[in-house]
């Protein structure tokens, strides 16, 4: 498994999956425009790493729309979206996860990322 920090986020990249973390359960995550180039270039560097044929690409399915997440363990839904930088939305009080990401989702949160960081 590769980590890194990103301010007060913490990536986690493992073989199928990407996971956004918050350092402590009751941090609740921001990442500041100021961060967010740093943060895309590492996760579309392990994207490319965890998925074959890797291509980011605009969401045209819910499968691919990055706005929520099922996570088994709490039974719940964490969410991601776009306000003065990365906002979450835990699933659950109880876990330091913020999101998880599968091929699909990350596709195109990256394609959106890449357009509002305006590489």
């Amino acid at each position: 498994m590769i980590e890194k920090q990103f301010d007060n986020l913490i990536v986690r990249v493992n073989r199928t999956n990407i996971e956004i973390h918050a350092e402590r359960k009751d941090i609740e995550a921001v990442t500041y425009n100021s961060d967010l180039n740093d943060l895309r270039i590492f996760l579309k560097e392990n994207a490319k790493k965890v998925w074959k044929n890797f291509q980011p690409k605009e969401a045209d399915s819910w499968g691919s729309d990055y706005d929520e997440f099922y996570d088994k363990k709490t039974d719940n839904n964490g969410y991601l979206f776009f306000r003065n930088g990365l906002n979450f939305d835990s699933p659950s009080d109880e876990t330091t996860l913020l999101y998880r990401f599968n091929k699909r989702k990350m596709e195109s949160f990256i394609y959106d990322l890449d357009e509002y960081c305006e590489v």
